[in-house]
C-alpha cells in the first residue's frame, strides 16, 4: 500500500471574490526547493509554484521531471541534490512552514 505525503503547510492564496464566494483560498504544500538561480519552488496538490516574495505571487510551473523527482525523493530536507549538472536545494519542512505562515500570495499569470 503507497501511502500519500503529509502536507508540511498551508498556503494562503487571495482570490477574486465572486458571489457566495471565499477571498481566500488553501492550498496543502507537500514540499519544495531553490532552483540555482534562487528561486523558490513549492509543490500543491497537483501544481508546482514559483514564489515571488516581492510582488507575492506564485506562479504555475511544470513539474519537475521524472528523473529530477526521483533525485528529489532521494535527497533529505535541507541537502542539494544534482540534476543535468546543476545544484538544486531542497527545502526543510521549517523553510516551507515559514515561507507559507508569512505571506499571502495571489496567483499570477
Amino acid at each position: 500500500m503507497v501511502h500519500a505525503p503529509l502536507p508540511v503547510a498551508s498556503l494562503a492564496i487571495t482570490t477574486r471574490v465572486r458571489a457566495g464566494g471565499s477571498p481566500e483560498l488553501s492550498e496543502p504544500v507537500y514540499g519544495g526547493y531553490a532552483n540555482p538561480r534562487g528561486d523558490i519552488l513549492l509543490f500543491a496538490d497537483g501544481n508546482t509554484y514559483r514564489v515571488n516574495f516581492k510582488n507575492q505571487t506564485l506562479q504555475k510551473r511544470p513539474p519537475l521531471n521524472p528523473s529530477a523527482q526521483a533525485r528529489y525523493d532521494a535527497t533529505q530536507a535541507g541537502e542539494t541534490f544534482e540534476y543535468a549538472n546543476r545544484s538544486f536545494r531542497r527545502l526543510g519542512h521549517d523553510e516551507i512552514a515559514e515561507i507559507c505562515a508569512a505571506h499571502r500570495f495571489r496567483i499570477s499569470n
